[in-house]
C-alpha cells in the first residue's frame, strides 16, 4: 500500500493474457472482488486491500469518525487472519517478493490490526468473539462494498461492550488511517502486482491498479 487515499472507482474491462488461454472474468463495479474466490491467496488479498480499501475510505469521509474507528477495530481479526493466509498460501512464484510482500506492502496495515486486535483482547474478548467479529466485517464487506464511507458494524449484544471499550483505548493509541504516515510507504512488489493481474479476480485493482485493455 502505497498511499492512505482509497481509489473509490473500478476498471471494468477484460484482461486477456498473452501466455494463457483462459480470460479472468470482467472485475465487477460492485462487491469486493475475489473476496470469495477459491483460491486461497487471491481471497486473503481481497480480505485485506478490500478491508484497507473500505476503512482508508471510512477514515477520510464518514460522517462520524468514531463509527469508522469502531469498523477497523472490528475488522481487525479479519485482516491478521487474512494476513497469515497470504502468508501461507504464497505461490512458489512470489518466494521471492514474501519479505517484501508481507513486511513492507501489506505490513503496515497488518500491524495496525494487530494492535486493534490486543486491544480487544485487553478489553476481554474472546477468540470466539473476536473470530466472530472478524467474519461479522467480511460479511459485512461483501454486502457493503467499497464506496460505502458509513459502513457500520452492529455487534452481537455480548460483543458490544468489549467491542466499544476496544475501540476507546485503541482510538487512545492509534491515529486515524487518514493521518498514520506508517501506511506510506514506497515498497514495490511488481511480481506480486503481476501475478494479481493475471490470476486473481481484482486483476490488481484493490492495490490501486487499473486494468487496462492491452
Amino acid at each position: 500500500m502505497t498511499t492512505v487515499t482509497p481509489s473509490t472507482t473500478t476498471t471494468t474491462t477484460t484482461l486477456v493474457p498473452t501466455t494463457s488461454t483462459t480470460v479472468i472474468p470482467t472485475v465487477p463495479e460492485t462487491g469486493v472482488p475475489g473476496i470469495e474466490s477459491g483460491d486461497d491467496f487471491c481471497r486473503a488479498w481481497s480480505e485485506f486491500a478490500g478491508t484497507f480499501q473500505a476503512l482508508a475510505l471510512a477514515s477520510n469521509l464518514a460522517a462520524d469518525p468514531a463509527v469508522a474507528r469502531r469498523a477497523e477495530v472490528a475488522a481487525a481479526p479479519a485482516v491478521v487472519a487474512a494476513v497469515s493466509d497470504m502468508d501461507a498460501a504464497l505461490p512458489a512464484v512470489l518466494e521471492p517478493e514474501r519479505d517484501v510482500l508481507l513486511e513492507d506492502l501489506v505490513g503496515p496495515f497488518g500491524r495496525r490490526a494487530e494492535r486493534a486486535l490486543d486491544a480487544l483482547v485487553g478489553a476481554g474478548t474472546s477468540a470466539e468473539q473476536a473470530d466472530a467479529l472478524g467474519d461479522l466485517w467480511l460479511v459485512t464487506l461483501a454486502e457493503r462494498g467499497l464506496d460505502d464511507p458509513d459502513i457500520t458494524i452492529v455487534a452481537p449484544a455480548d460483543v458490544e461492550p468489549v467491542l466499544s471499550a476496544a475501540v476507546a483505548v485503541f482510538s487512545a493509541e492509534v491515529p486515524p488511517i487518514s493521518q498514520d504516515p506508517s501506511l506510506v510507504t514506497g515498497a514495490e512488489a511488481p511480481a506480486t502486482e503481476q501475478y494479481l493481474s493475471d490470476n486473481c479476480p481484482d486483476q490488481g485493482t484493490l492495490a490501486g491498479n487499473d486494468v487496462v485493455d492491452s
